[in-house]
């Protein structure tokens, strides 16, 4: 018996896609997807976001948020769950281990940001690639701007929309520039193969794309 869950597929007929998303971050990207959702989803797909009703929050809580989810719905081999996290302070054996895991199920797709989501915004701003060496360095160490200051991905998302916090950001004034941000995170995403970016890239690049019906 399949389970659908108001999910839009029809036993028997002509399904969408199902895209699952879980992520790191309780608020920030819940707000993004759900804006790019109602506004730029393919009619051929569904998109689905895990919400979370705690703060904690590592890799594997995300992980298994998924594997749960997979386990209560019958999916076909075309629905894809995806994994969004941050490279951020996690060391490179667990996300190692999360990513080897995730190969071997057709179905999930692991998608990094290094250092964190917020590069993904800002993409939509500016080109990173045609700032120098040392300023691309200074948004992957993404240090805070002082003792008690937000660190400085924040700060410049902070300068370029007006105003930004992690649970309340102008989602909508972005979706006119995620065309821009697909081209300039795949510029940024150098080595493909690398199971994430070594150096400061995101591939939300990827599950924007299968959201549009891109790929």
């Amino acid at each position: 018996m399949r389970k659908f869950k108001g999910y839009g597929r029809v036993e028997g007929g002509k399904s969408s896609r199902l895209v699952v998303i879980a992520a790191e971050g309780r608020y920030t990207e819940n707000i993004y997807f759900e804006t790019i959702k109602n506004s730029q989803c393919a009619a051929n797909v569904h998109v689905e976001i895990l919400k979370r009703d705690d703060n904690s929050s590592n890799p594997e809580n995300v992980e298994q948020q998924l594997e749960t989810f997979a386990k209560e719905f019958d999916l076909d081999k075309k629905d894809q769950l995806w994994l969004v996290i941050d490279k951020d302070k996690w060391l490179d054996k667990t996300l190692s281990e999360i990513a080897t895991r995730c190969e071997q199920k057709e179905y999930m797709h692991f998608c990094l940001s290094n250092p964190c989501f917020e590069l993904w915004l800002l993409l939509h701003k500016i080109d990173v690639s045609q700032i120098s060496d040392s300023e691309k360095q200074k948004l992957l160490d993404n240090k805070r701007v002082s003792k008690s200051g937000d660190p400085l991905l924040k700060k410049r998302l902070r300068e370029l929309m007006g105003a930004y916090s992690e649970a309340s950001y102008d989602a909508e004034s972005l979706m006119p520039f995620v065309q821009d941000a697909i081209k300039r995170a795949e510029s940024l995403d150098a080595n493909v193969k690398d199971r994430w970016p070594q150096g400061l890239g995101t591939r939300v690049y990827l599950l924007v794309k299968s959201i549009k019906g891109q790929q």
